[in-house]
């Protein structure tokens, strides 16, 4: 995301085969950042899995001008998964 509010995907990289560890995804990410330019990124967007929250951790503590985002439409989606899996969830649908 971009301080004037747009967002861009620069790159999709098959990490299936790699670590999934925080330290590799911030060592992804960083270098994403540089590639791009630490001064034309205001946030990383991600969803909240523990290694991706401690990876986009890692980032903020490197590049403090850099926001911690999660996404809300995945924190949504889970929930509305949650709620469906629920009695009362199940006669919504209907």
């Amino acid at each position: 995301m971009t301080s004037s509010r747009k967002e861009y995907l620069y790159q999709l990289s098959d990490l299936s085969e790699c670590s999934h560890t925080a330290v590799y995804l911030s060592l992804v990410i960083e270098k994403v950042i540089v590639d791009i330019g630490v001064d034309r990124i205001s946030a990383v967007v991600s969803d909240n899995a523990s290694n991706v929250r401690k990876a986009r951790k890692i980032i903020q503590d490197k590049f403090p001008t850099i926001e911690n985002v999660r996404c809300i439409a995945h924190c949504i989606n889970l929930i509305a998964c949650d709620i469906v899996k629920e009695e009362f969830g199940d006669h919504l649908l209907r």
